[in-house]
Formats: C-alpha cells, sequence, structure tokens
C-alpha cells in the first residue's frame, strides 16, 4: 500500500486479475447515545472511495460492474479491518 499527495493506492485482485486502486478510506465514527445537552450522534459507517482502477497501466474503472467495484470496495474494508482497526 503506497500513499500519494491525495489517494492511497493498493493492489487487489479480482477473478485472478491483479489490479492497482487509488482511493480514499475513511474510518467510521463510533455513536453518542447523547451528550450532557440531550443531543448525540448516530456515528458513520467505514467508507471507500474508489478514484481509479488500473490494469496494465489503462484505467478500466468505466468497464467495471457494480459488483466488481463492491468486491474491490470490500477488500479494501477487509485490509483495514485486520491491519489498523483495534
Amino acid at each position: 500500500m503506497n500513499k500519494t499527495n491525495y489517494y492511497t493506492i493498493t493492489d487487489v485482485e479480482v477473478e485472478g486479475i491483479l489490479l492497482e486502486v487509488e482511493y480514499d478510506y475513511s474510518a467510521g465514527e463510533d455513536a453518542v447515545p447523547y451528550y450532557p445537552d440531550g443531543s448525540g450522534y448516530p456515528g458513520c459507517p467505514a467508507r471507500v472511495d474508489i478514484h481509479k482502477v488500473t490494469a496494465g497501466g489503462d484505467d478500466i474503472i468505466p468497464l467495471l460492474s457494480d459488483y466488481v467495484l463492491e468486491d474491490i470496495e470490500n477488500q479494501i474494508h477487509k485490509i483495514y479491518d485486520e491491519n489498523y482497526e483495534a
């Protein structure tokens, strides 16, 4: 996994094909049932925003199905869950 000035880059394998993915990852936030003033915060889940997927140096993101993009997102979530989350 490498970081550029704007995105993180990592390699993932989808159906036997190695792809390079540029993305942003935002960690989730825990919910707060209530603050002293009675308000609260529902929290938010972790999020992956994919900006570019390349194979052989060519951006192929327009060619990928929603299912494949979801698979890539899940693999990235798994990387963070296994290596960076407590």
